[in-house]
């Protein structure tokens, strides 16, 4: 029984090797041989398909170059987003919507009203166009002053989004840079 034992892990042992230098030979990537090696030309099917995806990439990229102002489908632009959280910020956000008028203006835009907790009476509201932030105040529970308030920031707002293009230009100059600190 022994000798059979270790017969078997013999035989085993040297089918193993075999196999392994079996494997070793055949290459793990497959080449394929170029036209001028007289190897086959690519299918027609494939040319078409090729030639249709350049075709669609140059059309693309001369869009690109031309200003387009019209969008293609619905968009959901010039927008006033509630993300407020007590009623103070809900009354603020109802007098800002009350008094905002959009300029007329190419630019799209998405304004957010946020609120966050502050130490004491009140809360802490901003206002960002598009992420950049705008205009941020303290809230107090009195109407009158909510009213003032709203009344600023839509000024704010309504100025940024008009003069969004000279602000731009203005900030360009100091973005530039290398980013080294």
């Amino acid at each position: 029984m022994k000798k059979f034992f270790i017969s078997c892990v013999i035989l085993n042992g040297l089918m193993l090797l075999l196999l392994n230098g079996l494997n070793a030979q055949q290459p793990d990537t497959f080449q394929v041989p170029d036209s001028a090696e007289g190897g086959d030309e690519m299918p027609r099917v494939l040319k078409e398909l090729v030639e249709q995806y350049k075709h669609k990439v140059a059309k693309d990229s001369s869009l690109k170059q031309e200003p387009d102002t019209q969008q293609e489908g619905p968009a959901l632009n010039n927008l006033v987003l509630d993300k407020t959280l007590s009623n103070i910020g809900r009354d603020f956000y109802d007098f800002f919507s009350e008094n905002w008028n959009p300029p007329e203006t190419e630019r799209n835009f998405i304004i957010y009203i946020y609120e966050r907790p502050a130490p004491g009476i009140g809360n802490i509201v901003q206002i960002e166009i598009n992420h950049e932030k705008v205009f941020e105040s303290r809230l107090t529970p009195r109407r009158q002053i909510l009213q003032k308030v709203a009344r600023q920031a839509v000024n704010k707002s309504t100025n940024y989004i008009a003069n969004y293009k000279e602000i731009n230009q203005q900030l360009g100059k100091d973005l530039e840079g290398s980013g080294i600190y």
